[in-house]
């Protein structure tokens, strides 16, 4: 019931502050608690996840602001336990996400697409390239690669209004139970600036990923390139239990 409450005063609040202007002031907390009939344990949770997503900011001695939300220039992808994608994990939180599907093909593994999707460089797979873009603004190119044999459907499946995670799950049964993921920076080509927005030879944060299934088989290989300025990679480490 109190996880209930939490969730319902961090939804409303989250509602009204997207109507107010950058530094428009809340009411006083005791003001809140009274309103939405919750304790002080109960707004503060919701007031501090507010806080934490960049939607609210506090000032001491003076209260508590809107202002600008950091998740409007910056996403945070969280790789841990569930491996979810950028997609779920943005629309989870409220955003509108959507991609523009620039390359859905077929083509040959190769020597280096063979090795991370562990198949034979003369296996078939089909490369999935999208721009996304965040609540109407364009944020990353994502890059995928599985393999036709066992997903051949993905070669005409409509992309633009889902991810290619939940696809899998969905369509093929897939859980992805593991990403792993190598951050490093890229400068973006001619073609990439375009579509970004950004000068030629922009640096990009480039996160490689392979995702592999419960049978520890790679199912994904792909890459995201970021704009430093407008993203932020997250990890969360859990340690054995074992």
């Amino acid at each position: 019931m109190a996880e209930h409450k939490y969730a319902k005063v961090r939804d409303h609040l989250l509602r009204r502050v997207s109507g107010l202007p950058v530094g428009g002031q809340l009411p006083p907390e005791a003001v809140l608690c009274e309103e939405y009939a919750v304790s002080r344990i109960t707004l503060r949770r919701a007031v501090e996840e507010l806080v934490n997503d960049g939607h609210l900011i506090r000032e001491h001695g003076r209260g508590t602001f809107v202002t600008r939300p950091r998740y409007a220039l910056k996403h945070r992808e969280r790789f841990v336990s569930e491996v979810t994608g950028f997609f779920t994990q943005m629309s989870r939180q409220g955003h509108t996400v959507t991609s523009e599907v620039l390359i859905q093909k077929r083509m040959r593994a190769g020597t280096r697409l063979g090795a991370a999707l562990d198949l034979s460089p003369a296996a078939s797979v089909i490369r999935l390239e999208r721009l996304r873009r965040v609540n109407g603004a364009v944020h990353h190119l994502a890059e995928s690669y599985v393999e036709e044999e066992r997903f051949e459907d993905v070669l005409t499946a409509d992309f633009s209004s889902t991810s290619l995670y939940a696809y899998l799950r969905a369509h093929h049964d897939v859980l992805l139970a593991r990403n792993e993921i190598v951050v490093g920076l890229h400068e973006c080509d001619r073609r990439e600036a375009e579509l970004l927005g950004v000068e030629g030879g922009s640096p990009l944060l480039l996160a490689t990923s392979r995702v592999f299934d419960l049978n520890r088989k790679p199912v994904i290989h792909g890459t995201s390139k970021f704009l430093p300025e407008t993203a932020e990679l997250s990890f969360d480490i859990i340690a054995d239990a074992e």
